[in-house]
């Protein structure tokens, strides 16, 4: 189904992979010969979903190199009816630092078709901007206003500026300029209206040097002069750059207030969050999940009134549309399995995943949350023609469990719209659980795989290997394990070695607590052969203990057969 080009990746291969789910020891007891529970789980529920992505414009038109929209608006001339889009842009590759023009095209729909238009502002030194980004625009009493995001060369204090238009042609910067400004590179700015003021969402830190990835926001009588900087929402992740607080939108329906944000788990995943207050948004509060990067909800009340969301974004090849369906009935089922030592929640549709393992390495049933969905998940995923998780497990085709609840198998999960599919085995006992998948690819990938990995979202901070505490980014190669830790618990993930038909890579996301094991691991990709590749064995366990390498040590001698 044709969809924006994902900036993630793929995979094409087929891993056969075990892990061991093993809390550390604690005293026997007789419940621990005990099988666990095993239950099916189904909720159901409305979200907000995206219908087929269409590519409506593509602003290489005319030129001789391949050019890209990035951060995007879309308005419709209250005068002629005509629709206008803006957008960052620029050649391919991306090179966010020296985006300094604003693309501009004009169509009779959203749908198109576009017609290009010179370019409708470009950055000025002399206005304090060395390059420009995230256009806004809205139309109030007469006057278009675009607010804007200008870039200097510290990130602690981005410029929101103001530019105005009669005609969405001739853009005026405000003489007031900088509005306010903001880090860590405070930007992405959307204006609605709340009540009898204006209000500014945009992206920033929980302080101007960086921390948690907020949307903050500003309220205003008048479009010029703006409040002091509130939070409407702070995410777990810490960082500076990027960050899953990016590109806020937020619309009012029926009642309720939706805010989309990206970019979470990869570049084109943007998470929609409903809430009863503007002002307040929360994690646990999510509505939906939209593929597509710097997501845009556009109104087009010329017809029938039908919603839309965009998408936009470095090598996406231009602007892409989507209907926007604001209450889709979505199943969501399962298997939740529990002893006195861990309660795992095993997601089987529409997406296969781990959602979360809690653990009690004394065996009391007082769990705590070793693993979350936060960021990647836990499960395997590929990323083809770029880093990043862009086709990840969906549903399972068939769910088997044994009589004694023992040994579930999810078979046929397919990986985004590539040629393969994962059969998932969990084996359940008291005080482990063992996983193997089998990745089976019948036919080339859609483009070079950058990644063929196998990814654990933690819940826990510090993440570290035998190389070392604090680890961060890239590792070259596998080790008998990793861990993650906080000031209490321990969570080991050990490696069989040799068990997977390739050992690239270990990627470290400190600021999400998440380790991606990628038997393939390559800035370019390559191929993958058809047919099934083994892609590993490894165990998980939890010890009591912080930053336990003790028992990271003796876990992985256990798998690898040294008692």
């Amino acid at each position: 189904m044709p969809r924006p080009p994902s900036h993630v990746g793929r995979l094409s291969a087929l891993l056969a992979l075990a892990l061991g789910l093993i809390v550390a020891p604690a005293p026997a007891r007789a419940a621990d010969s005990a099988a666990p529970s095993n239950q099916p789980y189904e909720n159901r529920s409305v979200q907000v979903t995206a219908g087929e992505f269409v590519n409506v414009y593509d602003p290489s038109v005319g030129e001789d190199e391949r050019w890209y929209y990035n951060d995007h608006t879309m308005v419709r001339d209250r005068a002629t009816g005509l629709w206008h889009v803006f957008a960052i842009t620029h050649a391919e590759p991306a090179n966010p630092l020296d985006e300094k023009f604003f693309g501009h095209a004009t169509a009779p729909s959203p749908r198109g078709p576009w017609t290009k238009q010179p370019f409708a502002l470009e950055a000025d030194p002399s206005a304090g901007e060395t390059h420009i980004w995230a256009p806004y625009v809205l139309f109030h009493a007469g006057t278009y206003y675009m607010f804007y995001a200008g870039g200097t060369a510290d990130h602690e204090a981005y410029r929101m500026h103001l530019a105005t238009s009669k005609d969405l042609t001739t853009w005026t910067r405000h003489p007031g300029n900088p509005l306010f400004t903001d880090g860590f590179d405070g930007r992405d700015p959307m204006v609605t209206r709340v009540g009898n003021q204006w209000v500014m969402y945009y992206t920033a830190n929980s302080t101007p040097a960086g921390g948690h990835h907020i949307v903050a926001y500003r309220t205003s009588r008048d479009l010029v002069h703006w409040s002091d900087r509130r939070t409407a929402f702070e995410h777990p992740a810490t960082g500076t750059f990027g960050g899953p607080t990016e590109s806020p939108f937020v619309v009012h329906r029926d009642g309720s207030w939706y805010l989309f944000v990206c970019c979470e788990s990869g570049y084109q995943d943007t998470r929609v969050y409903r809430s009863e207050d503007p002002f307040h948004f929360t994690v646990d509060q999510l509505a939906g999940r939209i593929e597509a990067h710097a997501a845009e909800v556009v109104k087009d009340d010329s017809g029938a009134g039908q919603w839309y969301v965009t998408g936009a974004g470095w090598g996406q090849g231009g602007l892409w549309l989507a209907p926007l369906n604001w209450r889709t009935p979505v199943v969501t089922k399962g298997r939740l399995v529990s002893t006195p030592y861990y309660r795992a929640v095993v997601q089987t549709a529409p997406e296969s995943r781990l959602v979360s393992y809690e653990a009690d390495p004394t065996g009391q049933g007082a769990y705590r949350p070793v693993t979350d969905s936060s960021f990647r998940s836990t499960a395997p995923y590929l990323a083809v023609g770029t880093f990043g998780p862009t086709d990840t497990a969906g549903a399972a085709r068939t769910v088997t469990v044994s009589a004694d609840g023992t040994d579930t198998l999810l078979a046929g999960i397919p990986l985004g719209d590539e040629p393969v599919t994962v059969d998932w085995r969990f084996r359940f006992a008291p005080t482990t659980v063992d996983v193997d998948l089998v990745w089976h690819v019948t036919g080339p990938t859609s483009a070079p795989v950058w990644e063929a990995a196998w990814n654990i979202d933690s819940a826990l901070p510090r993440l570290a290997d035998p190389a070392g505490g604090d680890r961060d980014g890239d590792a070259a190669g596998f080790t008998p394990w990793t861990l993650a830790t906080d000031d209490t618990t321990t969570l080991a993930v050990a490696y069989r070695d040799g068990s997977a038909w390739s050992e690239d890579n270990r990627w470290f996301n400190r600021p999400s607590g998440s380790i991606a094991w990628q038997p393939l691991w390559q800035p370019g990709g390559r191929s993958l052969p058809v047919g099934d590749l083994p892609g590993g064995t490894w165990r998980i366990g939890v010890s009591g203990t912080p930053a336990d390498t003790g028992f990271a040590e003796a876990l992985a001698a256990s798998l690898n057969g040294a008692a």
